[in-house]
């Protein structure tokens, strides 16, 4: 999966003395304070996930981590965490080498220092586990697709043919979402504006600025908050948690 959208790099000086200064660091403070705690930030799905871990061991440019099982999960998917430390100004990004869910054991490699982007959003934005059919009544055409991520805010849309749609076009969005027990499945129109479009990636995908008002914003809070639990129940079925 790519997550690179998800931060900006802040190179200090440049990454391998960014590195190396990190690790250091790292082992200066577990030789005086051995498995002190960090905080771990993953987004699984678009839903943020950060437990404390502590650090088990620095040795041949690698940091060992005894983590919550939930984040073992989220790093065995993502291959990747956050590291969050008082100890830096700022946060780090760092690939995993190693995971083991059973044991709740991560070895991180590749670390450099970072900006977390995602953590500038005002909503939180969930992968849909079902995507939704979308319309788009674009000026320029109809545009057809399905709604694969989705918040408060926006919605990303995979889209069955781009047609002529541009950027800043305004008109509303046509999706069908259920509510907290999917008893029920509510047709709703959102004023959209796409503010996006990510014709690099097959299929092309739509990215649009929404505004809800009060039933709209009722049933789609009401949808995301059930693919919330949907992703819980996951992340503790897979950890063994149930």
């Amino acid at each position: 999966m790519d997550y690179t959208y998800l931060y900006s790099t802040r190179i200090q000086k440049n990454f391998d003395e960014d590195q190396a200064e990190i690790l250091s660091m790292f082992a200066d403070k577990f030789e005086k304070e051995p498995k002190f705690a960090i905080q771990l930030i993953n987004y699984y799905k678009g839903m943020p996930v950060s437990f404390k871990a502590r650090v088990a061991g620095v040795e041949k440019g690698s940091l060992d981590l005894d983590v919550n099982p939930q984040q073992a999960v989220t790093i065995d998917a993502e291959r990747y965490t956050f590291i969050r430390s008082n100890l830096f100004k700022y946060d780090i990004m760092a690939q995993a080498q190693y995971i083991n869910i059973r044991r709740r054991a991560v070895l991180l490699r590749k670390m450099c220092y970072v900006e977390i982007i995602a953590e500038r959003r005002s909503h939180i934005r969930l992968e849909m586990e079902s995507s939704i059919d979308a319309i788009f009544n674009s000026p320029a055409g109809i545009v057809k697709g399905k709604i694969v991520e989705l918040s408060m805010g926006g919605a990303v849309m995979e889209v069955i043919e781009a047609g002529n749609a541009v950027l800043d076009d305004q008109a509303n969005l046509l999706m069908m979402v259920s509510d907290a027990g999917q008893s029920a499945k509510y047709n709703i129109a959102v004023p959209a504006m796409l503010v996006s479009i990510l014709d690099d990636v097959r299929p092309v995908r739509f990215i649009f600025s929404i505004t809800t008002d009060k039933i709209s914003d009722r049933l789609i809070a009401k949808h995301l908050f059930n693919r919330q639990v949907e992703i819980i129940r996951e992340l503790k079925d897979a950890s063994g948690l149930r």
